[in-house]
């Protein structure tokens, strides 16, 4: 006659002399997940995701809005509890996220593992793409280098485009020279007044402006007034 006898495994039914066991997962359906952040109580559990390091449960549609939202911020992902500093890992998070993300993840963890002080910046304003200084100096001893991922050429040393026809220290020199004659221009068109204006009536007779504005558009090497009026 069959006996039934309980296990750590669960429930074991002995038959003869043969044992069989049934886990508890046999037994008992797994019950529906519920979700913290959307409040969902009613979520199937193959779409419920766990925490590794702390055990918190979050249903997938969650995870994957808080991974986009902290990866385009610029931050590794963390857990989506309330002070609850456990961080997600990429392993288990790339297979239902897009390559976009994916690749996004990996070049965040990329760059938190480059000291602040050996991080250098692509100066192309559409790239800024973060290298280490350490790693761009392996290549060669001397200061032009290329961007690893758009190509475009900086000086490593000044961390601003190539400067083919000047040294370093002449380019220093030369930026310092353009920054003080910036200084002054600016503080030049600070004290600009418009001295005189006039608008044209209806009529065609000229009579006093009610209203002006002067722009003073700055470059390197001069000056341009324009005059921009509006007419009543």
């Amino acid at each position: 006659m069959a006996a039934m006898r309980k296990s750590k495994a669960g429930l074991g039914l002995l038959l003869h002399d043969d044992y069989i066991s049934i886990t508890t997962l046999d037994v008992k359906a797994a019950k529906n997940g519920s979700c913290v952040i959307c409040l969902d109580d009613d979520i199937d559990p193959h779409l419920m995701f766990s925490i590794d390091k702390c055990g918190h449960w979050f249903c997938l549609n969650c995870v994957k809005q808080h991974i986009e939202v902290k990866l385009l911020d610029g931050k590794i992902p963390d857990c989506l509890q309330h002070r609850c500093e456990s961080q997600l890992s990429i392993d288990r998070c790339c297979n239902f996220l897009t390559q976009k993300l994916s690749l996004m993840w990996a070049q965040r963890i990329r760059e938190d593992s480059i000291p602040s002080d050996e991080r250098v910046y692509c100066p192309n304003p559409r790239c800024s793409y973060m290298m280490s200084k350490t790693e761009l100096l392996s290549f060669s001893g001397c200061a032009f280098r290329r961007c690893f991922k758009c190509s475009a050429s900086f000086c490593i040393y000044c961390k601003v485009p190539w400067h083919s026809k000047l040294s370093c220290t002449d380019y220093k020199k030369l930026h310092s020279i353009l920054q003080d004659d910036d200084a002054k221009l600016q503080s030049l068109a600070n004290r600009v007044d418009m001295s005189f204006a006039t608008r044209v009536e209806p009529s065609g007779t000229p009579g006093p402006m009610e209203s002006a504005s002067v722009i003073v558009s700055i470059t390197k090497s001069r000056i341009f007034f324009v005059f921009c009026v509006w007419l009543f």
